[in-house]
């Protein structure tokens, strides 16, 4: 018996279960229907019955105020342009307290220029946000956040045409090398982190 494609098999699902995913999202922009996995509406304090899909609006109101306008601006420009997008929020003080979480995906337009749909993953960022675990591993989780930022930083530079910004990014991220470099020779001899 084939596995429908669109179920995941056992493999994946003990994958997601053991990794901060919280599972997938769509947004059927004409039906303003934003629609999460249990697992993912559970983290946003959605009622039982809202995670099959409820307005943007709804999903943007648990988005912690400070982080909302950017949120809500985030989604009007993907369905201006159709292009991916990765994006981190906080949400409030719900069931399982304050959350971080991380939204990446993109925005299909179909061929008459109309947004038809959003989708992507979720992920839960609020261990490494929090400070939860050792002093070791919340420092590694920082170094190792720095070096995603500085690899975000040096494709967005460029096309600005300004050189001694790109300079500072690459002369950043040097210097977040080094920290690397330093944490790996550090776990790998068992030395305390400093």
């Amino acid at each position: 018996m084939a596995v429908s494609p669109l179920l995941p098999d056992a493999e994946l699902v003990a994958a997601l279960d053991g990794s901060a995913c919280l599972g997938a999202w769509t947004h059927d922009v004409s039906a303003d229907l934003f629609s999460v996995t249990a697992p993912l509406g559970c983290a946003l304090d959605l009622a039982p019955g809202e995670s099959a899909g409820v307005p943007l609006a709804r999903v943007l109101s648990l988005i912690h105020a400070e982080d909302r306008p950017r949120i809500a601006g985030l989604f009007a420009a993907s369905q201006e342009e159709g292009s991916p997008f990765e994006v981190e929020f906080r949400i409030g003080e719900g069931r399982g307290g304050a959350r971080w979480l991380r939204l990446m995906g993109r925005t299909d337009i179909d061929a008459g220029r109309r947004t038809a749909r959003a989708r992507g993953l979720a992920f839960d960022l609020t261990e490494g946000r929090l400070g939860r675990g050792s002093p070791a591993r919340q420092a590694q989780w920082q170094a190792n956040q720095l070096a995603d930022h500085v690899i975000a930083m040096k494709g967005l530079v460029p096309p600005l045409d300004n050189p001694s910004l790109a300079r500072l990014v690459d002369r950043l991220a040097v210097e977040i090398g080094f920290e690397l470099a330093r944490r790996v020779t550090q776990a790998a001899t068992g030395d305390a982190f400093h």
